[in-house]
This record gives structure tokens, sequence and C-alpha cells, in this order.
């Protein structure tokens, strides 16, 4: 119970992103989203065109180059509507009845965004009583063909709220990814300096996730909508690509206890090449980001194929956490089977609900929460840990009755002394008559009496060392801050207490602690030696106090 109560805030923090990714998928399934229903919207535009020689065409095939396609509009509601559709790396110019209505030419606003901008909406008004609509479309790329899709009249707020509707999903796993990989990193950074090797496995898998998220975002088009720079969106998904398959790498590499693998520097410096060429050739008006879009494939392919050697590796070593393997395993294996079902998806299925990675968010999702679950929980486990040997040393270490240091302690720290190079006085104490108490009044007195005096001693030299109790009625100070004359007064402080302890608490015998002390020099002393003269002077001034009683 005890053990539950310690790990329930990780294991909610943990659990919101199952919670929450529960919450959209059954959202997806309640409208309909997974049977492939959509918006209605409209009057659908996707059939139906003609190229300037009269020849049907299917506008998801256009022949590649410039190209002008018309249909004509005969029959539809065009009244305060508008022709709506989605480009990409395409200019376009529309036509209605032969007269110019829109024109959209992309004019990079950013050498290093590149030639093209990815996929844009456009809306156009459509004027009354129009009969044809044509559409002059230019690819941005040689030798490609123009890319066209989702064409539409209607009004432009339902075909905005299509889009919303049908990105939502996508762009909520996407958020809900981003959202974990920061809180991977924050938990990163919480426990900073603890184990370099878990800090690596959190801030790893934190930045897996949030490239992941930024990666996928670009496929919803609510980016695109909301910014208006489609460009920026496409270019920010890239970079996410682009080093997306470093941090996979890096973490297995962790937790395998293999970072000392040459694939892993090889691979960042691929990454990175790959970030650096693109830009230089973007600058110079060479090349984009969507022409090196195969190198970074190329990148996650080498990630795959390092990532599987490493498990493979560390499977057959016994060194390794089992627990840990099989949730690796589990875990990529969600990602790997979610890849492969939008692959089989890309190549049989045309018309794609949510996108064209929908199943490989959902597998690094889980894997990602698997894998948050698992260091969570063994980051517990190793605190618990280090707690409970924090406890050992410190049951083995202090005196049960008084607090402080014991026997055991104060021998730990003479070795230390010897060992280095410290310099530290050394003072004796004992308290008087402490026989008396036990015999006379009991040991429960005498339990109380040597408290007050623990007590006494601590609040005199705590501040200018450890005090230790070594036996029933002993005591000894190694005070290692401060100087000579701190310790004198130290030690006059407590004469001082002691008085004013008899006064408040009115002991059945009087307290009388006596004292003796003697510095050490590390390079010219022996420390049995001084603390024999500590000793000694101690008892000195316990004949001193004794002679100085009154008589009964």
């Amino acid at each position: 119970m005890k053990t539950f109560q310690k790990n329930r805030s990780v294991i909610i923090t943990a659990l919101i992103p199952v919670i929450v990714i529960f919450c959209v998928v059954t959202g997806v399934i309640l409208s309909g989203g997974i049977h492939g229903s959509s918006v209605s919207f409209g009057t659908d535009l996707s059939g139906g065109w003609v190229t300037e020689d009269g020849t049907s065409t299917d506008i998801s095939r256009l022949p590649k180059g410039i190209v002008t396609i018309t249909h004509s509009l005969s029959g539809i509601d065009t009244y305060e509507n508008d022709l709506c559709f989605r480009t990409n790396n395409t200019n376009v110019r529309v036509l209605f009845d032969g007269r110019e209505g829109y024109k959209y030419k992309f004019v990079p606003r950013s050498v290093l965004f590149g030639k093209s901008y990815g996929s844009r909406i456009n809306m156009v008004s459509v004027p009354e009583g129009v009969s044809s609509v044509t559409l002059e479309l230019e690819p941005l790329y040689d030798k490609i063909s123009a890319g066209i899709s989702s064409v539409s009249v209607g009004e432009s707020g339902a075909y905005l709220n299509e889009i919303y509707q049908k990105g939502l999903p996508v762009f909520a796993m996407c958020c809900l990814l981003f959202l974990y990989g920061i809180l991977m990193i924050i938990v990163g950074f919480l426990t900073k300096g603890t184990s370099e090797a878990s800090n690596v496995d959190f801030f790893s898998l934190g930045a897996f996730a949030i490239l992941t998220g930024i990666y996928s975002s670009n496929e919803t088009m609510i980016l695109q909508v909301l910014t208006e720079r489609p460009e920026a969106v496409r270019f920010c998904a890239a970079v996410a690509l682009m080093f997306i398959s470093y941090f996979p790498v890096s973490f297995v590499a962790s937790v395998t206890h293999h970072r000392d693998t040459v694939f892993l520097p090889l691979l960042f410096t691929l990454d990175m090449s790959n970030f650096i060429i693109t830009v230089i050739l973007s600058v110079l008006g060479i090349s984009d980001v969507a022409l090196m879009l195969t190198f970074s494939h190329v990148c996650i392919a080498a990630a795959v194929v390092i990532t599987f050697r490493l498990m493979f590796k560390a499977a057959k070593e016994k060194n390794n956490d089992r627990d840990l393997m099989h949730t690796i395993i589990l875990g990529m294996s969600f990602a790997l089977t979610g890849a492969g079902i939008d692959l089989l998806r890309y190549l049989l299925i045309k018309n794609r609900i949510l996108g064209n990675s929908l199943f490989t968010r959902v597998g690094v999702l889980i894997f990602v929460v698997l894998m948050g679950l698992h260091l969570m929980k063994e980051r517990t486990r190793v605190a618990v840990e280090q707690e409970k040997a924090s406890l050992m040393e410190k049951l083995a270490y202090t005196d049960g009755l008084t607090g402080l240091k014991n026997r055991l302690a104060f021998h730990f720290k003479e070795d230390e002394i010897r060992a280095g190079n410290i310099s530290c006085s050394i003072v004796e104490l004992d308290i008087n008559n402490l026989k008396k108490v036990n015999d006379v009044f009991g040991h429960a007195e005498g339990d109380r009496h040597i408290i007050g005096a623990a007590n006494i001693i601590s609040s005199c030299f705590s501040d200018l060392g450890t005090c230790y109790r070594t036996g029933g009625d002993e005591f000894v100070v190694i005070a290692d801050k401060g100087e000579l004359t701190d310790v004198v007064h130290a030690m006059n402080n407590a004469e001082k207490k002691a008085e004013e302890y008899n006064e408040t608490e009115k002991p059945p015998v009087p307290m009388q602690i006596a004292y003796g002390y003697a510095h050490f020099t590390s390079k010219s002393d022996i420390l049995e030696d001084v603390e024999k003269l500590a000793d000694q002077r101690m008892y000195e001034k316990k004949k001193q106090m004794k002679a100085e009683m009154p008589a009964e």
C-alpha cells in the first residue's frame, strides 16, 4: 500500500497520455471517422475535367508539366458560393468563362524554405452566372505533375470546417506526442545529475516524441490554414524528419548500455550533414527540402537496422534488464506494425482516412508511452532504493538516543582525517555524575540527562563541525570549521547553557559537561596523540568542576 502511494503521482502522470488517446480514438469512432464518413460539403468537382483538346482527365493523374483543365458549372449552384481546392507545389490561375478570377503564384519568402510550399488551401469566390471554370496549373518542379485535389463548390466556411474535422483527431495525436515529449524532457531535467544514462534516456525519448508530432502535424493541413505559411510548416516537418532517426537509436543505445557504439555518432553525422547540405543547397537555390527527403528516408532505414542490431546484441547479453528489453521489443513492435499497416494502406487504398500515417503515429505513441511508464517506474524504484540505503546508513552511523553521530561514524571520520589533508580541533566532552543519576534516579532520568547534554553540545558546536556520542557519557566534536577562538567560545557557551538548563529543567543532579580540546595539524601531528591531549585536558576540567561543586 505504501509503495502504491509513493508511485501514485508517477503512475497518474504517465497514464494521462493513455487516457487522452483513448478519448481521441473513441471520439473518432463515435463521429464515424474510422468508417470513412466525411462531412457533406457543396458540390464535388473531383471528376468531369477535360483538357484543352476536350479529352477527359483524372486530376489525380495529370500529365507532367503545365496543364490547362476545364469543368462545366452548368447545373451547379454557384450563388454566393466559392471554388475551394487544395494544391501541392503548384501555381494556379483560375478563369471563369475565360476571365481571370484568381491567381496564385508562389513567391518564396525565405530562401531557406526552398522553391516550393508543400500544400495550400485555395478559396475563390465564384462570379454569378458563369458556366465554366478553367484551371491553368504549373508545377513548381520540372518533369512532375501538377498537384490538385479536394475540388468543390460551396461555402468556404463549410470547406474549412471539413478540413478541421478531418484533421483534428490526427492533430490531437500530434499534440499528444509533442506534450508527452515535453513531459519526458522535464523529467530528464528534474532527474539531471542522478544518472547520466537515465538522463539521456528521458531526453532522447522526449525528443523522438516531439519530432514525430511535428512531422505528423504537417499532414493535417490545420497549421497551414492557421498560419497561412505552408512553406514554413513543410520546412519544420522536413527538419523534424531529418533528425528523427537519431533519437530512437540514442535511446536504445542508452538503455542497452551501448552508448559507445560507433553507429550513434555516424548516424548523428549523417543527420547533421543532411541538414547542413539541405540548407546550403536551399540558400543557393540549387535544391530544397522537398527534393532532399530521400536522404532522410535513407537515414531512417539505417536507424531501423541499427536499432535491431543493438536490440539483438543486447538480447544475448545477460547484464541487461529483461523487463526493459521486453518493453522495448513490445513498443518497437507496435511502431513497426503501425508503419507496415500504413504502407499497405498507401499501396492498396486510394482514400486513406485520417492521413497516410495514422497507424504509425498510434504505434509511436504507444511506444513512447510504454517506455515512459517503464522509465518512470524504474526511476521510482531507484529513488526508493536510494532512500532505503540512505536510511540504513543513517541507522548505522546515528546514535539512537541523541540523534548525534555514533562511535562507528567517529571512527570513519578518523580514517578520513588520517587519509586526507584535514586540519581540525578535537574537543572531548564528558557528562559529570551520570552514574549517580542512573543509580539513584533510574535510567529514564539518566537518558533525559544524556539527551539534555547532547542538545547543549549540538547547539554550541554544530556550526563548527560534527558532534559524536562515543560512549555512555562521552562525546567528541571534530571542529573543522572556524578558528580556534570559535572553539573556545563554543566551550564557554556550553557551560552557560548547562547553567540555564539547570535553572529551567531543574534536574535532580545539576548538569555539568567537562571538556578539553587540542588542535590537529595534518602535516605535523599524529591524530591519536592529539585525541589523548584533548582527553587529558577534559579530565583536568572534570576534576576542577568537581572540586568547585558545593558539598551536599
